[in-house]
């Protein structure tokens, strides 16, 4: 459990990537985090490089402002496949042909090393919990997750 975890979320890192989590802790400092339950970086052993989840709290009645439970953040890495660390998944392509600048396509992820393949899957599913507890504006799509990961990537990066 990470002791830098903003207000009460619970941090589990199971892949030993503590630059990874203190990076995602602190990025979420700037947002309410107390409906999230638990933030997760799990070792994954299949043939993909990544897979992510960002489980929705459950109401405990459908008009109801209390939670069964809150939103649980889930990312794992792959710790036995070696580089180079390449996703193919939606992305925001740029395009002069629509009003907002760009369409949803598919498009390459290109990762360093495994800490960026976790701060980018971390990340995509932060994006999920933000978007839909309505603390950011951006539709709640793929392609605007993968977006707001290169962002915070990007400044992991530096």
């Amino acid at each position: 459990m990470n002791n830098l975890a903003p207000s009460s979320v619970t941090i589990i890192d199971k892949v030993f990537m503590p630059h990874v989590t203190h990076f995602i802790c602190n990025k979420l400092l700037d947002f309410d985090t107390r409906l999230i339950e638990w933030i997760k970086l799990l070792p994954l052993t299949k043939k993909a490089i990544l897979h992510g989840c960002c489980v929705y709290p459950v109401r405990i009645a459908p008009r109801a402002h209390q939670y069964k439970s809150g939103y649980r953040l889930r990312a794992s890495v792959n710790v036995e496949m070696p580089p180079p660390y390449v996703y193919e998944h939606w992305g925001r392509i740029p395009s002069n042909d629509y009003k907002q600048g760009w369409y949803s396509g598919a498009k390459l992820f290109r990762f360093d090393d495994l800490e960026e393949c976790a701060v980018h899957t971390l990340a995509h599913e932060c994006f999920h919990f933000l978007s839909h507890s309505k603390q950011l504006k951006h539709k709640n799509t793929e392609a605007n997750a993968n977006w707001w990961a290169d962002q915070w990537l990007m400044e992991y990066r530096q």
